[in-house]
């Protein structure tokens, strides 16, 4: 786990100053953890994009960007919203579901398409012939225990099924189209063998495509939260990786330029939520002392969505604990920070400090899909305020609390 950033000092200003819940990024985290992705061994060449879905504040992408990181953007919206904050479009990777709602895009700003299904191909070669286009596959094989976000099954729609070579061959064929990249999200457990074995997978798909030179491993890198949890052994899966683009190229003197996207690797560990406690009640000896905070799936989606634990602290170390069970403010059954790991409908007590009513409490780990995924404006909560903590020391609002009003002001008057 990476070490607590706030301090008691910390609090007193931010609680001054600033309106909880916030999110509170720190820009050192941002960069050391970039630092570490961007060594990956590279025997022909690497290119590190940051799937900007993970968290999209444009300070955020600009960090990135100067450290030479390029973008994955999952719609045409992300797009927008890369380019707006200057990501030059031949750093843009576009991969999703839909088709883009103005394909010009794509050729005016050198966009980098993915196509994602046999439709999607289709649709590009009849718009852009004679060109590069680059090709999603969903491999059939991955491992790990967390099923509902795989994306590398039968039972998942992304990524055009690797049995369908030979109708992806006809089409770039009638369209004169080359293919420079093989992109595969493959959600795999995190040990060389396993890697080993995915990029295996996938370089035999390579296979199919000689002129195909870039690979894209879209690959989690697991990233400790809790205190049972265990970093990935990077170097490891690295070296296991690079093992098997060094036989690729012994076999066939195809030199494969690799490209990774980290997932959540990047910005998880960058970011702490800050929250108050604004009301503790009991139900009975023998049950729950509920701590009931001003954040919740308002701002912490993953908790309520996927069951994931996130560690809980408060600035009162040295008073005695107490076990604990920590909701949010939504009138929600559902809204809770504390739950049975990948239950998220099941309360599972925490042992904490005592803490009290107006007190702060933190959420550490929040920095990917928090604040991007964030269930906003349920029971109307505006968004909450971003602040970046600069390598200067000095907090910085990188996005304001939103104003009440702005909620509803799409809505139309007809009654």
């Amino acid at each position: 786990m990476q070490p607590l950033f706030l301090s008691p000092e910390h609090l007193e200003y931010l609680s001054n100053h600033h309106s909880t819940p916030c999110y509170i990024y720190n820009e050192e985290l941002l960069y050391e953890q970039a630092k570490k992705v961007l060594a990956f061994p590279h025997p022909y060449g690497l290119t590190v994009r940051y799937a900007m879905k993970a968290n999209a504040n444009k300070n955020i992408l600009r960090i990135y960007n100067s450290l030479g990181i390029h973008i994955d953007a999952s719609s045409g919206y992300e797009v927008l919203r890369a380019l707006d904050a200057g990501i030059p479009g031949e750093h843009i990777q576009l991969s999703w579901q839909e088709l883009i709602h103005d394909m010009n895009l794509l050729g005016v700003h050198n966009i980098q398409f993915v196509a994602t299904s046999l439709h999607q191909l289709e649709t590009y070669g009849q718009m852009y012939p004679w060109t590069s286009v680059w090709i999603r596959f969903n491999p059939g094989i991955g491992s790990g225990a967390f099923k509902k976000i795989d994306t590398w099954w039968p039972s998942s729609s992304f990524g055009i099924w690797h049995e369908h070579i030979n109708d992806i061959q006809d089409i770039i064929s009638a369209h004169n189209l080359n293919v420079d990249k093989i992109h595969i999200h493959i959600w795999s457990e995190n040990t060389a063998e396993a890697r080993s074995k995915a990029a295996k997978q996938a370089i035999h798909i390579l296979e199919y495509f000689p002129s195909a030179s870039i690979l894209n491993l879209w690959w989690w890198f697991k990233i400790a939260l809790m205190p049972y949890e265990k970093d990935a052994e990077l170097q490891e899966i690295w070296n296991a990786v690079k093992k098997e683009l060094e036989i690729f190229a012994f076999e066939t003197w195809r030199h494969i330029h690799l490209e990774i996207e980290p997932w959540k690797y990047l910005v998880m560990n960058s970011c702490s939520l800050l929250a108050k406690v604004i009301d503790k009640i009991y139900t009975g000896k023998d049950w729950y002392t509920f701590i009931k905070t001003n954040t919740g799936m308002t701002e912490l989606p993953r908790v309520s969505m996927y069951g994931i634990q996130q560690p809980l602290h408060t600035f009162y170390p040295s008073r005695d604990k107490e076990d604990v069970v920590v909701v949010g403010h939504c009138c929600e059954s559902g809204d809770l920070l504390t739950c049975m790991l990948y239950q998220s409908d099941t309360v599972e007590p925490i042992s904490l400090p005592i803490i009290h009513i107006n007190e702060y409490i933190i959420v550490q780990s929040c920095g990917a899909y928090n604040a991007s995924m964030a269930m906003k404006h349920y029971n109307s909560y505006p968004e909450a305020e971003e602040i970046l903590y600069t390598k200067q020391w000095t907090f910085k609002t990188i996005r304001k609390r939103q104003e009440p009003h702005m909620i509803r002001r799409n809505e139309v008057d007809v009654i």
